[in-house]
């Protein structure tokens, strides 16, 4: 049952989500840089397996934020909140979580930076 549900999800809205955000640090108050950020995520990596023999699947993202590229964790939960997360140990991590209106918070460390701003999905 709860593979129809997923499934009925998935079938319901586009299978993949493209975002393009625009993001300030939470501190700024005038004249703020803005950092670009990217992300496609596939809702079909998060069906579940047909089979318990299955693979485990990976949930990744492609994300560009800034000059830089990277793969992180693709992130889905219910309401429509998407994100990533990407943890490179000592060099530090990124937290990115977009809200069904499109309300953005991304957390960077060790930096102990918060962006927030707004995502709109790519056409």
């Amino acid at each position: 049952m709860k593979t129809l549900a997923a499934l009925a999800c998935i079938l319901a809205g586009p299978a993949a989500a493209n975002l393009s955000c625009s993001l300030t640090d939470k501190t700024c108050d005038t004249d703020c840089a803005v950092t670009s950020v990217q992300f496609h995520i596939d809702k079909n990596q998060f069906v579940d397996a047909q089979s318990p023999a299955d693979p485990p699947r990976r949930q990744i993202t492609n994300v560009t934020m800034g000059n830089r590229t990277f793969t992180a964790q693709a992130i889905m939960m219910d309401g429509g909140i998407l994100g990533f997360h990407e943890d490179a140990g000592e060099i530090g991590s990124a937290l990115m979580i977009v809200q069904a209106d499109g309300t953005a918070r991304l957390r960077l460390q060790p930096s102990n930076q918060t962006l927030t701003g707004t995502c709109t999905p790519d056409s």
